[in-house]
Formats: C-alpha cells, sequence, structure tokens
C-alpha cells in the first residue's frame, strides 16, 4: 500500500504541532491579560484624570473669571464638546446639570457633588453604572463654583485602552504566523527524524512480506526507533530461518516419502512374487520350492512390518511428549544385555567387547532414570550400525562426566575401527533415509536394516534429554558419543 500525501503523518504532526503552540499563545495571552486588566485600567484612569484636570484648567483660565453661574461663551462650550467620546455635562454648585455633547441621564450622586472640591475618577459599577468623572472648577479665590462631570466613561476607557488591545490583537497575529511557520519547519524536521525511518521500516516489512526476506532494515540509532528496526531485522531473520527450515523439511518430506514408497515397494514386490511362485509351485507339485519361496515371501513381509514399526516409533519419539516408561536402569547390565545380544550377529574377524576398566561401572552404580526398553534399543542401533563397518572391533564404554550445571551425567562411546565418514555426512547421518557419498551412508541392507537405525537412537537419546554426537576421521574410525543424565545417588 502506497501513502499518498493527504494520508502522511506530516500534516497530523503539523496540525498538532500548530494546536499546541497557538494554544501556548492563548494561554500566555490570556494570563498577560489577566494580570494586565487591573494595571491597565489604572493606567487608563490615570490617563483620564490628567486629561479631564488639564480640560478643567483650561475652562478656568479660558473663562476667567468664573462665578457659579459658569458663563461659557457658545466657543468653549462646543470645544468642550469635542474633547471626550462619553457625554460631558457641567455640573452647577446648586445641583443643576447642563449637558455639552451627549444626552446624560441624572446621576444620583449628583446632589452631593457640589461638595466636592478634589477631582475624581472612578471606573468601577459601585457608585454609577460604567463609572464617572468629576473635575471641580474654582473661581479666582479658590472656591468651587461648579465642575465638569464625564459618566459614564466606557468609550473613554476604550480609546485609552485601543492601542494596547489592538498591539495585543497584532501580537497574537504575528506569534500565531510564528507558530505555524515553526510548525511546518518542526514538522518537516520530525517527519525527517521519525516518520522517515518509519517508512523505510514499513518498505522493507513489505518486501520481506513478498518474499524478500533477506532484506534488512538499516538501525538508525540507541532509541526506539533504532529498536524497532532491529526487532524487525530479528523478525526477518526468524522468518528467513523459517522458511528455510520449512524448505528443507518439504524436501525431506518428500525425500521421506519417496524412500518409503521405494523401500516398502520393493519387499512388497518381492512378497507378491514369491507368493506367485510358491503358487506355481505347488501347482507343479515342487513343495521344497514351494516352502523357499513361501519363506522369502516371509521374510519381505517381515521387513515391511519392522519398517512400519520402525516408523511408528520413530513419530512416537519425536512427538510433543514421547511417552517413557521411566525406571530406574542399572546401565553397565543394560550395556552388558546389549553386547550379549548383538555378538551373534558380529561379522567374522569383528570382535565386540565391553569395556569394563571404570569401577563404577563394573560395580552397576551409574544409574539411568529411562525406558530401558529404548534405551536398549538405542544402543543396539548403534552397536549393529558400527558392527556393520568395523574391520577387527567395536569397544563400548561408559564415562561419568558432570554437564556445565553440576549435574552428573554419563557419556557412553561406541567405537568402530572402520573405513570412516565423510565430514559433510556426519551432521546428517542421524537424518530418516539420509544417503551419503561414502559406504558408510548407502541405502542399509534390506536383510539387515530399514534406515532409520540412527534416527531412532537420537530420538531415544533426545527424549531421554540426552544427546547423540558422533565423531569420524575417514580411514581411522568412528566414535559416537551418547550423552544421558544420571540419577543423583
Amino acid at each position: 500500500m502506497i501513502i499518498g500525501p493527504r494520508h502522511t503523518v506530516f500534516w497530523r504532526i503539523v496540525a498538532v504541532l500548530v494546536g499546541a503552540e497557538l494554544l501556548v499563545v492563548a494561554l500566555t495571552v490570556g494570563l498577560t491579560a489577566q494580570f494586565a486588566a487591573q494595571r491597565s485600567m489604572e493606567l487608563a484612569a490615570t490617563s483620564i484624570e490628567s486629561r479631564l484636570d488639564a480640560v478643567a484648567e483650561e475652562v478656568e483660565r479660558r473663562a476667567a473669571p468664573l462665578t457659579d453661574e459658569l458663563n461659557l461663551d457658545q466657543t468653549l462650550l462646543a470645544d468642550l464638546a469635542e474633547r471626550f467620546p462619553d457625554p460631558l455635562a457641567l455640573v452647577y454648585v446648586d445641583g443643576r446639570m447642563t449637558t455639552l455633547n451627549e444626552p446624560m441621564a441624572r446621576p444620583p450622586l449628583l446632589d452631593s457633588l457640589h461638595a466636592f472640591d478634589a477631582l475624581v475618577v472612578d471606573i468601577s459599577d459601585d457608585a454609577v453604572p460604567g463609572g464617572y468623572a468629576f473635575a471641580p472648577l474654582f473661581d479666582a479665590t479658590g472656591f468651587a463654583v461648579g465642575g465638569l462631570l464625564v459618566q459614564p466613561l466606557a468609550a473613554s476607557i476604550e480609546r485609552e485602552l485601543s492601542a494596547t488591545r489592538e498591539a495585543a490583537r497584532s501580537s497574537v497575529r504575528v506569534v500565531a504566523v510564528v507558530a505555524v511557520v515553526l510548525a511546518l519547519l518542526l514538522g518537516g524536521v520530525i517527519t525527517w527524524w521519525i516518520v522517515a525511518p518509519i517508512r523505510r521500516i514499513s518498505a522493507r516489512v513489505v518486501e520481506i512480506g513478498k518474499g524478500q526476506y533477506d532484506a534488512r532494515v538499516e538501525v538508525p540509532g540507541q532509541h526506539e526507533i533504532g529498536e524497532l528496526a532491529r526487532a524487525v531485522n530479528d523478525m526477518a531473520a526468524d522468518v528467513e530461518r523459517s522458511v528455510t527450515r520449512l524448505e528443507e523439511a518439504e524436501a525431506l518430506r518428500r525425500e521421506l516419502l519417496a524412500n518409503m514408497g521405494h523401500d516398502i515397494r520393493t519387499p512388497l514386490t518381492g512378497a507378491m512374487a514369491f507368493m506367485e511362485e510358491a503358487e506355481r509351485f505347488m501347482r507343479g507339485g515342487r513343495g521344497d520350492e514351494a516352502r523357499v519361496a513361501l519363506g522369502r515371501a516371509s521374510q519381505s513381509a517381515d521387513r515391511v512390518r519392522r519398517l512400519i514399526d520402525d516408523l511408528f516409533e520413530l513419530s512416537i519419539l519425536e512427538g510433543d511428549a514421547p511417552v517413557l516408561r521411566r525406571e530406574p536402569v542399572l546401565l553397565h547390565e543394560l550395556l552388558a544385555d546389549v553386547v550379549n545380544t548383538m555378538k551373534p550377529l558380529a561379522p567374522d574377524g569383528v570382535v565386540l567387547e565391553l569395556d569394563e576398566s571404570d569401577g563404577t561401572t563394573h560395580s552397576g552404580t551409574l544409574v539411568v532414570h529411562g525406558d530401558g526398553l529404548r534405551l536398549h534399543r538405542l544402543f543396539s542401533n548403534l552397536v549393529s550400525n558400527a558392527l556393520r563397518h568395523a574391520r577387527s572391533l567395536v569397544r563400548i564404554y561408559p564415562e561419568k562426566m558432570l554437564d556445565k550445571g553440576g549435574n552428573p551425567r554419563v557419556m557412553v562411546v561406541v567405537e568402530d575401527d572402520g573405513e570412516g565418514l565423510a565430514p559433510q555426512d556426519m551432521e546428517r547421518v542421524f537424518e530418516r533415509y539420509y544417503r551419503g557419498t561414502d559406504a558408510r551412508t548407502k541405502r542399509p541392507d534390506p536383510e539387515t536394516g530399514t534406515g532409520l537405525g540412527l534416527a531412532i537412537a537420537r530420538a531415544v537419546a533426545e527424549a531421554h534429554g540426552g544427546s547423540v554426537h558422533m565423531i569420524s576421521t575417514p580411514g581411522q574410525g568412528t566414535r559416537v558419543r551418547v550423552q544421558l543424565p544420571l540419577t543423583r545417588p
């Protein structure tokens, strides 16, 4: 899937950054306005007070001498009407009021203003809604003869604060533009630093999904994205190994089926041929020859039975939880029985011996907690394989040892002086039906084996928590080491 420009995370990052920065701007402006509001109103009140005091002094100067009648000429009255944007009125000593610009409702406190002899500016709504400002007018002797009243003060305050508010609005606009530009720049940097590596990782994952299991991601660093890249690489390596194992398993399965088909078809074909031959001999009255043919047919059928039994046994041992009848097994007695059983099968000139030089072996103190029948088959298969290839000697002996955790184990060695094994065949010789390049790994004799003996030996050892390892040198012989855990005394 290709991600288009409309769906890229870049614009989401930019939107988040712009929103965050505008929120910060709004909070900053709001808090600043809240903290500065009171001070701004005080400054506005001071400015109105100064202007009104200056206007009062100008009236006293231009209308001198003033009397309580406040006889101001029309020019001065017209000039005063333009001084304030709010309603302005002349207040007389007797409480009368004359508006100069806009109509003004008589305020409740007008009756007491004639007693004021000081400049008053009240921008709150406590006394009069909208606030008011009053400046007394004095005659030449210093007595109050009236005053100037501005009420309400909303327009005057607005005019005083308009420049500040416009500056604040301009600042907000500038900061908003800077925030957007900065968000775009930061969005580009973050996209390059975060999104670009993620896109590369995504592209590699898509390649892996299409079957390119060798694709790897460049690790950008030791941060979280680097950990993600390493995890993707590890996943790709695991997938590649799994696919390789599956391909190998599939090849092995095909080879197994082919070998099974061949191994089963050959004795079955032989059995059928011998039975037909026996039937022909019986019709001809040749009883002795018919019995020989039936015996050969029985041998062929027995090989099929042994092959099926071995496959069934191997499938049980390689299962998730192989069923073992565990019991204490005296290893020396088991090995001695194996040697006694296999000696009659040894070829002429080949000696099979159990080395009893280890005192612990001879005293019978090596005890394995396992399935005696399957352990017997394990060592019988190894000895049988060694006898087929030995020149003169097959020796079996145990050695006591400790594993890395300090737990007691026993290593049973089966060695022969045969022709040895090629290095490329040593690791695969325990696979089912494996056929190598030398004589030791050729297909087994159909009269003596099924080709599954070593695979069963390894499966038995692993089912008991042990292992099987082969060391072979061409021309010098082969040594098979079986490690099994011992029961603590």
